[in-house]
């Protein structure tokens, strides 16, 4: 939904927790292997039909999002979490589309996502900002 104060971030870990934060399945955590510290949080949720943002009507597309460390922003982590999720998920369920959606103005992700593969679909308003939704086929995930 876009960026939020560092303070509610942490408020929001601090309330439920890693393990709540990815209690979740196929929602993971991205760690430093070095530390264990926290990097960021990784899901491939279904994104709801009530929001804006689909390929056919009804939605419940396989949805990819990220949110990392700004520290972490540049070391290729966030590619790295997206292939090996998208690859372990492409193992367990059978084809279908996988969604991204990031505002227009993250030039960052939208440029992580064409890396991915996922290709422009269309742009809508969502939480006060132009959105990108762009789709891949999750069988083009295989190993």
């Amino acid at each position: 939904g876009g960026p939020r104060p560092r303070e509610a971030v942490e408020r929001y870990f601090d309330a439920v927790g890693v393990a709540g934060a990815t209690s979740t399945p196929r929602t993971y955590v991205i760690a430093d292997s070095a530390t264990d510290g926290l990097i960021g949080t990784l899901a491939l949720t279904r994104r709801p039909a009530s929001r804006p943002g689909h390929l056919a009507e009804g939605g419940e597309e396989l949805e990819l999002s990220y949110v990392l460390r700004r520290s972490a922003w540049g070391k290729g982590l966030a590619f790295e979490a997206a292939t090996a999720a998208l690859r372990a998920t492409a193992e367990e369920l059978p084809d279908q589309f996988v969604v991204v959606v990031t505002q227009t103005a993250n030039r960052r992700s939208l440029d992580l996502a064409a890396r991915l593969g996922f290709h422009h679909v269309e742009v809508f308003e969502e939480f006060g900002a132009e959105q990108v939704l762009a789709a891949a086929r999750l069988h083009t995930f295989k190993a």
